[in-house]
């Protein structure tokens, strides 16, 4: 029996919600070793920051490797496309392909000389 495409759906917000629970669970080890050096009963200021610092920093690596990834898979099935027919070269420029939240928030604009180079 094939499953259906709710089925699928559940399935791929079971893996996302998996994946974000391990991306917390290795910030907060990583962190926690990182910045606490004896635990207490409550965090001092130095270790607050140091937190705070870390996981900024940790969710930044998250967000670059993020979208090196997407980009990567979008050239690569722009390139599978262009080689499996000639006539798919003009339908992969206008094929949508899905962005993560990770990547739109941080694609840069067009620079002001790409859109010279248009007018």
């Amino acid at each position: 029996m094939a499953p259906n495409q709710h089925d699928l759906e559940r399935i791929r917000q079971q893996i996302v919600l998996a994946n974000i629970q391990e991306l917390i669970q290795k910030m907060t080890r990583r962190c926690f070793d990182v910045c606490i050096a004896m635990p207490g009963l409550e965090l001092r200021s130095t270790e607050h920051d140091c937190l705070a610092n870390c996981m900024d920093r940790f969710m930044d690596s998250v967000q670059v490797v993020s979208c090196q990834y997407f980009r990567r898979r979008r050239r690569h099935q722009q390139i599978r496309l262009a080689r499996s027919s000639p006539a798919a070269t003009s339908a992969s420029t206008s094929t949508s392909i899905p962005k993560s939240p990770a990547t739109s928030a941080s694609e840069p604009a067009p620079s002001a000389s790409n859109e010279e180079k248009v007018k």
